[in-house]
């Protein structure tokens, strides 16, 4: 068994995908959208001396299974609520009553229209056979690699071809861009054709694979893709000084998207990040997502927020916060996890976070210039239905949060949103941005104004003096002389040059 399989192996057992066995009926949510399930409740009927139970939305029940005659003797009961399951009153449903829940073992139970969701977002994980991405020649880039890393690409001295171990926040990177391109380019309702397990209107056409595999195109495994795993660790390693085989932090990864997104024209996407961990000051966002420098018509802009939410652990006051993030209609996910592990957050129930899971290594995703040559196959691998889990007050503090502001209305919503959440804030909205520290609005000739000489300066001393002090500190040095220029007033002959400002020995 390899090492990839027994990673796997061990994930099985200790990292089983969750079920849903919430009997209170708390909304499970995704990417800001909202679904509601009543966990089936309890019934017990007697027809000579069989029994029908439904115990828990854990077991697989199919309506089509009632045969009509039992049916006819189980009398629905109305409920006033439906939010609110429990086991306290036995009561008698018919097949209408039972939740619309996956009756496959494999999905635990939860909702179909969920899972069909959950299954149409893009996927990115490890992936292995790719082009040869060389090694940094810098001396200090080897040992900033885990042991595992080192070890595991022993026998390619001259670079990587996959990036297991050390690409999944790259990866979960790719997967929240990528979903904020599929949301701008299908929308937010679009689902994956084989992913419908309940077809409704609002659900795309087999048309639009076509659309998806254009978008999966830009993240192929390739240097010639525009958000491929090679142009991360290229401006990593320039701009970031993130080298291959290292492992990248929320900052970096957002340094990535932003930059590679503005080269990529055909990604119609801006991108803003933060400044500082939790401000997003508005005259900065409009200048970016202005469409051009005479119309402020806001234009799709991925708001990227690199956070640090505690020490260790998440500190509880931001709880309710966090949660908040992936409710609103704006959301686009959260790239975090654990310590050195990546995961892609994309919805929750109650204090559990579910996640795409980049840690499984897969064959490496051709590039095509034409989108139609992508095979099923191949966009299959950047999909999955297997649900996975963590309580929050298991997450890594440190995160990359993502937020799509489509429109005007989008970023008022937005703004109104971040107002009424619970808790203490993780992002707070300001007018104006604040001066650098060190830069200053005033004019460049003030500094010749003001007279800042100091006749105590200390002997050896470099003093910086401008204008005015220069023509003074020479006469000092030189003495009186007496072809010296007469004092220049205002409208008179132009002076001898001068330069701005020296350095001299006092």
């Amino acid at each position: 068994m390899n090492g990839v399989d027994y990673k796997r192996f061990v994930r099985y057992f200790y990292d089983p995908p969750p079920k849903y066995d919430d009997m209170s009926g708390t909304p499970v949510w995704l990417l800001g959208e909202e679904y509601k399930s009543t966990p089936p409740k309890p019934v017990s009927t007697t027809d000579h001396d069989d029994v029908v139970e439904v115990e828990s939305s854990n077991e697989s029940h199919d309506p089509s299974d009632i045969s009509e005659s039992t049916a006819a003797e189980i009398q629905p009961q109305q409920t006033q609520n439906t939010s609110s399951g429990s086991f306290d009153d036995a009561q008698h449903v018919s097949g209408n009553d039972l939740p619309s829940l996956s009756n496959d073992p494999a999905d635990g139970g939860w909702p179909h229209a969920f899972l069909d969701d959950f299954e149409s977002r893009i996927w990115m994980t490890y992936r292995s056979n790719f082009t040869l991405i060389p090694r940094s020649q810098d001396p200090s880039s080897g040992s900033s690699m885990s042991f595992s890393v080192r070890l595991r690409n022993l026998t390619e001295r001259e670079g990587f071809s996959s990036d297991t171990g050390w690409g999944c926040m790259i990866r979960s990177g790719q997967s929240l861009l990528a979903n904020a391109l599929i949301m701008i380019q299908l929308g937010r309702e679009w689902r994956r054709p084989q992913a419908i397990t309940a077809p409704s209107a609002n659900t795309s056409t087999p048309a639009s694979s076509q659309s998806e595999a254009h978008i999966l195109s830009l993240f192929a495994d390739s240097p010639d893709a525009p958000f491929s795993i090679h142009r991360f660790v290229q401006h990593g390693a320039s701009a970031c000084g993130k080298h291959p085989g290292q492992w990248f932090g929320p900052s970096a990864t957002a340094s990535c998207i932003k930059e590679l997104s503005a080269e990529c024209a055909a990604a119609g996407l801006r991108v803003y990040v933060t400044p500082s961990a939790s401000e997003v000051y508005e005259d900065r966002f409009r200048t970016i997502a202005a469409t051009s420098a005479t119309d402020a018509t806001i234009k799709p802009t991925l708001i990227l927020l690199g956070i640090r939410l505690g020490l260790d652990r998440i500190t509880p006051v931001y709880h309710e916060a966090l949660k908040s993030s992936l409710k609103y209609p704006q959301s686009i996910g959260i790239a975090g996890g654990r310590p050195s592990s990546s995961h892609y957050f994309i919805g929750c129930q109650g204090d559990m976070f579910f996640y795409l899971d980049p840690h499984e290594t897969r064959a490496s995703l051709p590039f095509h210039a034409n989108a139609s040559e992508y095979t099923e196959e191949e966009i299959a691998t950047c999909h999955t239905r297997r649900l996975r889990g963590l309580r929050i007050s298991e997450m890594d503090p440190s995160m990359l949060i993502g937020f799509l502001i489509k429109d005007e209305a989008d970023w008022e919503d937005w703004k109104r949103r971040l107002k009424e959440v619970k808790g203490k804030a993780i992002v707070n909205v300001y007018d104006k941005e604040p001066p650098v520290p060190g830069e200053t609005k005033e004019r460049k000739e003030a500094v010749d104004e003001v007279e800042t000489f100091d006749d105590e300066d200390e002997d050896d001393e470099t003093v910086t003096v401008t204008g005015k002090e220069e023509a003074e500190a020479k006469a000092e040095v030189l003495g009186p002389v007496s072809d010296a220029p007469a004092a220049v007033t205002s409208g008179s002959a132009q002076a001898p040059a001068i330069p701005p400002a020296t350095e001299m020995k006092t």
